[in-house]
This record gives structure tokens, sequence and C-alpha cells, in this order.
């Protein structure tokens, strides 16, 4: 039986085994029907789920029948539920069937003044919702601020609308009106205006429509600048003064009084002062500006030096005492520093083996204390599915079986197997994070794929080792890598014949990976950037039997044009060559095949790379710009237009390209905690003399 049908039997397994594990919380979760049970209605599919769920949760024990008690406050729960979601005049009609099988009628609203007989017992109770209007704030007049706009301060209250989207947006209930206020007035304070003063007004509510109208009146007062910062410590223990000119001339916020508190405390610490008290007061004077100078005074009161007499563990059975000494900052006869002491519950949470860290500190005499760790050992094996949709590979569906603490080392092994009606792959990672306690991660994988492309199939199989390490202060990880893989190509489809190297190919290489992510999300981006580069070095030296370099670079930035209304763009550019004297070194595998919905978006996936005929010939060069402007249509909806350009050499010695594709398109996303489900459609500008005239694509995660 060959390798490929081999794959393609096990993807079948892998699916058909999947995808029952993603729907069995929904079952689990279902109620007896030997007992008491709700019903709730004409709330929406989803709606009335949920509710129902939340009463079943709540009421969570196997009851054969309900008390008045009971209903009462599922009615409460379910009116309570629809004035936070904006309807304020909503009620709950129950219809109650009894043990003895009669039926009553009850209605509550927000007033909650109908009590049901004390000997009520229910068999069944379904809830009719009544929402009524949904209230909103149809105008908010924002007076006498002389330091925020009236669009900062509607900010506070409710979202900017958006195109398209209801009044939903724009929710209005008294809760939300107060707590508008309440954030507005901490952020006046942290600009400095202590006295500032907040008041907010309902003035016109319609119960026919919901429309609300609401007045903000602010009274800035005078704003608060540090004028300077003294500090005194009890005793004669020398304490360096910290740097307290950058706070100068400073908006006071009590934000700044603990800055100060936590450095001096810090100081102290490190020290060995552990229990270092600070009390901070201000003094205030009218400053010839016209604002108000504040001065603070630090009074240190430091307590007794003390040192760690011991340290000792519990609840870590299956984990090897040297691992956890190693994450720990601190040792036998150290001064006692509980930031050190925090640092080192972080590192040891840092090895994903314990569900909790947790310290305990006992006096042994006033300066001597020990330190116990109290653990808490998670489970070690972990099971993941995954499902995904692409517009070439279609449905996605995977297993992911992982090995927690092996050895007790707090290493990982990692059993992933992913299938597609494209593709097969299966892979095993052994990993050693923090290796040799510091903050280099060391991994060894085997791999295996069976994939069809556009152009050709391949079979890849090998295995990689690898260094990884985040450089924390400058935001950058470095992934080091060297593999040995055999690359199969097979020309079942005749679409390649003038591709430089198919057949087998043994690759030895070293590879080089860097990356930069400052994006504020990395599911669905709004804003910020992120670079990456990849280099490869492909040589007999290594053990291969080809020779060829490689070098990706891309970057993406994110960006808000106003409410709304985002720009994103991506350029992204690969090369790939041979310093020997013959480029059929370059395996085709290896070559670029741009093309899909995460690509040039007229066409498929491969699609739009180079051709000779009806023949995809591959680009040992290209060049792609992604550009994009979304506007938001609501929380969950937004559309895209995009334009997509790519540059493409076959041949190195035409770097950087010699010719071009460019496509421009529609798009509709729809947020998810997976990511964004898009449907886009790109239609091509320039279209070859076999290329389609655009692309409709579905797919599930961000393009760029």
């Amino acid at each position: 039986m060959s390798r490929a049908r081999v794959f393609r039997i096990l993807a079948k397994w892998i699916v058909a085994l999947t995808v029952p594990f993603l729907f069995w919380p929904s079952v689990s979760g279902a109620k007896s029907d030997d007992g008491a049970s709700w019903v709730v209605t004409n709330g929406g599919f989803f709606k009335n789920r949920k509710l129902k769920s939340q009463l079943n949760l709540i009421f969570s024990e196997e009851k054969t029948a309900f008390n008045s008690s009971d209903v009462e406050d599922a009615a409460l729960i379910l009116i309570s539920y629809l004035k936070n979601e904006g309807y304020l005049a909503a009620k709950a009609v129950a219809t109650i069937t009894s043990v003895d099988g009669s039926e009553s009628t009850v209605e509550w609203d927000g007033d909650f003044d109908v009590f049901l007989p004390r000997d009520t017992a229910a068999q069944k109770v379904r809830f009719e919702l009544v929402h009524g209007p949904r209230f909103y704030y149809d105008e908010l007049r924002v007076e006498q601020s002389a330091v925020l706009s009236d669009a900062v301060v509607e900010e506070f209250f409710y979202s900017q609308p958006l195109m398209f989207q209801s009044e939903k947006v724009r929710l209005f209930t008294p809760s939300l009106l107060q707590g508008g206020k309440g954030n507005l007035q901490a952020h006046l304070n942290t600009l400095g205006y202590q006295d500032a003063v907040v008041e907010v007004e309902l003035l016109e509510s319609d119960e026919a429509t919901g429309a609300c109208v609401a007045r903000v009146s602010i009274d800035e007062g005078k704003r608060h600048v540090v004028a300077g910062v003294v500090v005194e410590v009890e005793g004669d223990l020398p304490v360096e003064a910290i740097d307290t000119e950058p706070l100068i001339g400073q908006p006071y916020s009590r934000f700044i009084a603990q800055d100060v508190s936590r450095e001096l405390r810090n100081t102290l610490y490190g020290m060995g002062y552990p229990d270092t008290t600070v009390r901070t007061s201000l003094s205030i004077a009218d400053e010839t500006s016209g604002d108000k100078g504040v001065t603070i005074t630090a009074s240190v009161n430091p307590g007794p030096q003390v040192f760690v007499s011991s340290i000792t563990f519990g609840g870590s059975e299956d984990t090897r005492p040297s691992l956890i000494r190693s994450r720990l900052e601190l040792k036998d006869g150290d001064p006692l520093n509980p930031v050190q002491l925090d640092r080192s519950r972080l590192n040891l949470s840092r090895l994903g083996i314990f569900d909790k860290v947790g310290y305990a500190i006992e006096a042994i005499n006033p300066n001597s204390r020990s330190v116990h760790f109290d653990l808490t050992e998670r489970t070690t094996w972990n099971v993941d599915t995954l499902l995904g949709w692409g517009s070439y590979e279609q449905l996605r569906g995977g297993l992911v079986v992982e090995k927690m603490n092996m050895f007790g080392l707090g290493h990982r092994a990692r059993l992933k197997t992913i299938a597609s009606l494209k593709s097969q792959l299966g892979e095993f990672r052994y990993l050693m994070p923090e290796f040799l306690a510091t903050p280099t991660s060391l991994s060894a994988k085997v791999f295996g794929l069976e994939r069809e492309e556009i152009a050709f199939d391949r079979e890849d199989f090998g295995l990689e080792i690898g260094l990884a390490r985040k450089f924390d202060r400058l935001g950058i990880d470095v992934d080091t890598i060297y593999s040995i893989r055999t690359l199969d190509v097979t020309d079942d489809t005749e679409l390649i014949d003038s591709l430089a190297n198919q057949g087998d190919s043994t690759v030895g290489s070293f590879e080089l990976r860097l990356g930069k992510d400052r994006r504020d999300s990395i599911l669905n981006p709004r804003d910020g950037y992120r670079i990456s580069s990849h280099f490869e070095w492909a040589s007999e030296a290594f053990g291969g039997e080809v020779d060829f370099q490689r070098a990706e670079f891309s970057i993406s930035y994110h960006g808000e044009v106003s409410r709304g209304l985002f720009w994103h763009a991506g350029l992204t550019h690969g090369v790939v060559g041979s310093f020997s004297e013959s480029q059929s070194q370059i395996p085709a595998s290896v070559l670029y095949f741009p093309g899909g919905e995460n690509s040039v978006r007229g066409f498929q996936r491969s699609e739009a790379s180079p051709r000779e005929g009806d023949k995809f010939t591959g680009t040992q060069s290209f060049a792609l710009l992604n550009l994009e402007l979304e506007q938001s249509l609501s929380k969950a909806f937004s559309i895209v237009l995009f334009v997509d350009a790519l540059g493409t050499a076959s041949n190195i010695e035409e770097y950087p390209f010699d010719d071009n594709l460019s496509s421009a398109g529609l798009g509709i996303r729809f947020k998810t905690f997976m990511g964004p489900i898009r449907l886009e459609y790109g239609h091509n500008l320039n279209p070859r003399e076999l290329d389609p005239d655009g692309t409709l694509h579905f797919a599930l995660g961000y393009p760029f």
C-alpha cells in the first residue's frame, strides 16, 4: 500500500473521530427528563438556550418539583438579564405546570409584586419573554467641559455608532449611566483634576420607542501637578534617594503616589527588609500658574532586616526538586526579598506543570524566616481537537495529544495529526523549555506531510532540532533550527514539466527565524505591527544532496483611520536561489507558488505562480503587497475592501521580478474567538490567458 493511500485512510479516521469531540460539551450538560424542567421562549434560538442553561446551572440539584421561591427567583433572573440588555420594560410570562397536571399563568414585570402560593410544586415552568422597546441614548448633552471634547465624553457612556448599526451600541440603562459617570470622573482624576465633579441626569425617556436623552455636567476645577517629593526614613538606614525629577510638573493622581511608594518598597525589599511600609501624605498649595502644587511626603518604616533560613516544597510528587530549585531566585541565607519570591512563583508557573503555585512565610526569629512553596500539579495529559476551513483545503480536522512534565523535568511531548481534503500531516515534538535553566528552549521534531499542491503532489518526511528564545527587552523571538528531510515531488498532473528539480531530494539545512509582534491582537488585529524574517541555508555539508539558500521577510501594519474604519497593510518578499552553478539544485517544493485566500485573492491557492501554457512552474522570487480598508458594521461584522499586488520572477536572474499580477475585491468578516470568518471575492485586474476572472474565498483566520 502506498504512503499516499495510508495518509488518506488516516485522514478519514481523524476527521471522523475529531468532529464528535467538538460537540461533546453541549451533550454532557443535558438534564434528566425525570426531574423538573425550565423552558424559555421568545428570546431567539441562542438566547433561549443560554438562559435555560443559566437556570439549570443555578438550580443545579436534581429536583422533582420547583417551589415558589425557585420560580420567583427564575423570573427575577430573566427580567434582570433583559434589563441589562436595555429592555427596561421587560416582562416574563410563566406557564406553570404543577405536579398534579394543572396549569396556571403568572406575569412578572420590573416591580416583582406578584407572589406565588407557598405550596407551589411545579413540574415544568415555561417562560415567555416579553421584551418591549430597547432603550438607547438618542442624545447625550455635554455641558461645561473645558478639557474633554463631547466625543471623548460620549465614549464613557456608549460606543460611537457604526455603519448600519442598531441602537444596541448606544444601549441605555440606569446602571450604565452611573457607571459612565464613575469612569469619567476617574479619568479626570488621572489627568490631575482631583476636585472634578461629574453630574448626570436622565432628561427624557420615551416608553414607546426607548429613546432617551441624558445630560452630563462637568466641573473640572483646578489641575493638580507634582511640585516635589520628600522621603523620610525612620532610623539611620541609608537609602539612596529615588529619582523624582521626572515627576515634577506632571499631573498628580493617586497613581503617582503609588509609584513612589512601590519604588521605595522595592529598594528596601532588595536589602532584606520585607516588612517595609510606606505612608504618603500630601500638601497642596495654589501655584501662580493657576494649578495646585502637590508635595508628596513618603514616610518609610523599614522594620527588621530578615534572611531566608530554609526553603521547602509541598505537593510536587512527580516533579524533581532540582527543577523547582533551578527556577527560584532565592536560596538559603539570602536576604528575604518579596519581589524575588513573586518572581520565583512566576517562574514555577511558567513551567506549565502546576495548576497553583503559592508560598507561605514563617518567622523563626526576628531576623530569620522560612519559606514553604505549596504546589498543585496539573493533569499531565491534554487532548485537544482542531477544526478549520479554507477555500483550497476545505475542511480541516485534527487531534493533539500532549504529555506534560515528562520524567519530572517539565519536558513536553506532543503528537499532532491534521487532515484535510488536500493534505495530511503527522508530527511528534519533544520540548525542553528553559533548557539548562536558561530562557532558551530545546526541541526535537519528526514529521511527515502528504499534500496535493495545485502543480504537483508532495511528500515530506524529516527531523528538526531547534533552539528558541524570546528576548523580552527587545521583544524579539529567535529560533535556530537544523533539519534533515526528504522532499518527494511527483508530477501526476503533468503541470510542472519545467520545474528545476523533481523527484526525491534529501535536504540538510540550518534555519534562522526572527520575529517581533506588537499587534493588539493576533486573531483580529486593529493596531500595531508584526515583523518576521526567515533564512535557510541548505548544503551537502549539512548532510543533504542539494545546495540552495532561501530568505523571506514580511511586515504588516494596522491602524485606525476614524472610529470603526481601519487600514491594514502587509508586505512579503521571498527569494530562493543557489550559489552553485546550476539552479537545478533547488527542489520544486521549496519554490514559491503564490495565490489563495492569504495571498493574491483573485486566484485559488498557488494559481498565481508563473505559467508556461497550462503549466505552473513556480517562482524563485516574489513580492506581495496586501492593502485593506475595513469598516466595522457592528462589533462582530465588518466589510473589507482590498487590493493585492504580486510580482514574480521564474528565474533568479530576473530578480526581483519580471511579471506582475493584481486583484481587487470586497469581503465580509465575522469576528470569532478563533479569528475572523471571511467571505471574500477577488477580481483579477490583469489576468493572463488561462487565469480566472476572479475567485470566491471562504476562510477562517486573518490573512496577514
